[in-house]
């Protein structure tokens, strides 16, 4: 996979005669080129980057402008090799809410608790096929999983406010414009974390948990609610797996059967509950012990 970074000295001058820019690969500097794909130009727009899936860091490359009407095409550019994108891109898509330093450790422990950590998947289409993940509207965009965008890039414009596109039920984001969806489709290029819930669940779970019975409002601690919060969002996890997932199928050819699964789940819950009992016994035990200990005939 090779990022390829194209900057346009005075855009404006250019558009008036181009309005693409095309890109070729040879496996030599000196080599013959073939065509790899085309980025249209756009007002105002310098900057302009293309991720190559099948490249290579050996792989050369060359642009020129071009006009899709008059078919007029400038010179090539001297060859030049692209650059490995990191893992991901920088974060420009806003988080869902701010949370700060004390809230974000609460989300990392509850997280941690569970066993959902935050993943990181990619939804790329160069925009020479049909994009199956754009929806019948042609403002929706379907992730195929449960996430929450860091980096959208529409045709090398990138998207940074949480009003468009709007994010709904943490897998579809739907824009205010129309996107393409026949035979040649928009440059897709989304960078998105995966979870099984959101931060915000995560931490309204944090402020939802239950009290600890038997202990006092005032000796309940931290600890109490993130394991409470934890218990209580594996669950509803548990719950919604058994209804979804919960008969075993077989067949002449395969078989499936999730109970491994649900049932190492709730070995977790196990093992989180007596982790809570346990704070809840020393703090019953200690609250007893500063009001004298207990009288016993």
């Amino acid at each position: 996979m090779i990022n390829l970074t194209i900057e346009v000295t005075d855009i404006a001058t250019v558009l008036l005669t181009y309005n693409q820019i095309r890109l070729y690969t040879s496996d030599t500097a000196d080599g013959t080129y073939t065509y790899l794909n085309s980025l249209p130009l756009l007002v105002g727009v310098s900057t302009y980057t293309y991720l190559d899936i099948a490249g290579t860091p050996d792989v050369w490359y060359k642009s020129s402008y071009y006009h899709s009407t008059t078919l007029v095409e400038s010179a090539l550019s001297n060859a030049a090799h692209g650059t490995a994108p990191s893992l991901f891109h920088t974060v420009s898509y806003p988080q869902e809410y701010n949370f700060n330093a004390d809230e974000e450790i609460i989300i990392r422990r509850i997280r941690r608790a569970i066993g959902d950590v935050k993943q990181l998947s990619n939804l790329y289409a160069d925009g020479t096929e049909f994009c199956t993940s754009i929806l019948g509207d042609s403002k929706t965009i379907d992730l195929g999983e449960k996430g929450w965008p860091v980096y959208i890039s529409i045709d090398n414009v990138e998207y940074t406010s949480l009003d468009d596109p709007i994010v709904q039920g943490y897998r579809y984001l739907t824009f205010s414009g129309t996107l393409n969806s026949g035979v040649v489709n928009d440059v897709i290029n989304i960078w998105y974390q995966t979870f099984k819930f959101s931060d915000r669940e995560v931490y309204e779970a944090y402020g939802d948990a239950m009290i600890p019975p038997l202990v006092p409002p005032d000796c309940v601690s931290q600890d109490h609610l993130i394991l409470q919060a934890a218990i209580d969002l594996l669950e509803s996890m548990a719950a919604e797996d058994m209804v979804d997932d919960g008969a075993a199928i077989r067949d002449d050819m395969t078989a499936y059967d999730p109970s491994p699964g649900l049932r190492e789940r709730n070995n977790l819950i196990n093992r989180l509950r007596k982790q809570l009992d346990a704070l809840v016994t020393e703090c019953i035990r200690n609250g007893l012990l500063g009001q004298g200990g207990v009288l016993i005939d």
